[in-house]
């Protein structure tokens, strides 16, 4: 039995050969005889067989570029000028280069003429690919296709050297195919038309696209809401402490030492003052040059407590700043220390009173901190 059904499959796999063969074939042949019947100015002849090559599906991009082209020239030798400067469009989208023989007919070049000034405008047909590893895919991304012709994709991968696999997808923007898994694939990317001529090729047999990947399949981990607690969160990082010069301390520090000065010298310039209005009061018994000295220095006091005092709340300032805007975790410690320090002083009023059993009867004995 399995003997016979691998015969089969031998013959249906013979089978599909020979048809692919044939069709390649015939295409070949159908666009061999269109050229020889436009050299020879037969474009009636031509023409339904350059319709045969376009639907065998089996044109590379340069064989589906001339067809466009030898449509064209066939068409404007017909007269239909609007058919003849489609094709030409088309031949330019894939062959920016594309021109005509010097000494074509008019009824030719001028359906090329229009296309061309139109292909310049829109430009040719871009195509890219994009690739994914786990799981392994490849996406054909239509950049630019001005005549529409891209109508899907084809692929052709080999999995860790393995004989060669193809698959077809449609779109005509952003078409993804998946592969198999493997540790390598080999990968050819073709964008084709709709009969399955090949308008973009993306990747060769000796430059193939290359996945990569382990070949093992990732199981996604999935956590249930009512054990979500019981996940065990990463610590946080602790924030980098402050520099010392943006330290709570050390502007509270330098509050006291500025409002110490500013009372200081405040207190000399009232004392100063005093000594002032007692001079005034006995000016008979003091020079004028004494009282003008002693008025300098309580003006220059005065001076110095003034610019202390506003030091002093600028740095109060930056003080309560600094201390609202405080790393966490030194907000989380200062909150600590405080709770223990809070726990001594209530340990400290506790009082204990318990019963303790003696010889003959018991005693209560009282204990804390008095």
């Amino acid at each position: 039995m399995c003997r016979g059904v691998q015969h089969v499959l031998r013959l249906v796999a013979l089978a599909a050969i020979a048809v692919s063969f044939a069709a390649t074939s015939a295409y070949a042949d159908a666009l061999a005889d269109a050229r020889r019947a436009i050299d020879g100015s037969d474009y009636l002849t031509a023409k339904p067989l350059l319709e045969d090559a376009l639907k065998a599906g089996t044109a590379g991009p340069a064989d589906l570029a001339e067809i466009y082209k030898l449509t064209g020239i066939v068409e404007g030798a017909l007269g239909n000028e609007k058919q003849a400067q489609t094709a030409f469009l088309r031949w330019l989208s894939l062959d920016p280069r594309g021109s005509l023989p010097p000494g074509t007919s008019p009824k030719i070049t001028r359906p090329f003429d229009a296309a061309a000034e139109h292909a310049k405008k829109k430009g040719p047909i871009v195509a890219k690919a994009e690739t994914d590893e786990n799981p392994p895919a490849v996406t054909l991304v239509v950049v630019n296709d001005p005549v529409k012709l891209i109508a899907g994709a084809k692929v052709y991968f080999s999995v860790d050297r393995k004989p060669e696999q193809s698959l077809s997808a449609d779109g005509t923007k952003r078409v993804k195919v998946e592969l198999e898994r493997g540790k390598r694939l080999d990968v050819r990317l073709h964008a084709v038309d709709e009969y399955g001529n090949q308008v973009v090729e993306l990747g060769s047999r000796d430059v193939p696209i290359v996945i990569t990947s382990s070949g093992e399949v990732k199981p996604d981990v999935v956590v249930d809401r009512k054990d979500a607690a019981l996940v065990k969160k990463q610590p946080e990082e602790p924030p980098a402490p402050r520099p010392w010069y943006l330290s709570g301390w050390t502007w509270g520090g330098a509050t006291i030492v500025a409002a110490g000065v500013g009372g200081y010298f405040g207190y000399r310039t009232y004392a100063e003052l005093n000594d002032l209005d007692h001079l005034n009061a006995n000016s008979l018994a003091h020079e004028w040059s004494e009282a003008q000295a002693l008025e300098h220095r309580a003006n220059r006091d005065l001076f110095v407590t003034q610019i202390a005092m506003g030091a002093a709340g600028v740095f109060a300032l930056g003080t309560v700043i600094l201390y609202l805007t405080r790393p966490e975790s030194a907000a989380r410690e200062e909150r600590s220390e405080s709770t223990a320090a809070t726990r001594r002083r209530a340990g400290m009023r506790t009082t204990t009173i318990a019963p303790v059993p003696m010889q003959g009867g018991g005693a209560v004995v009282l204990g804390g901190h008095f």
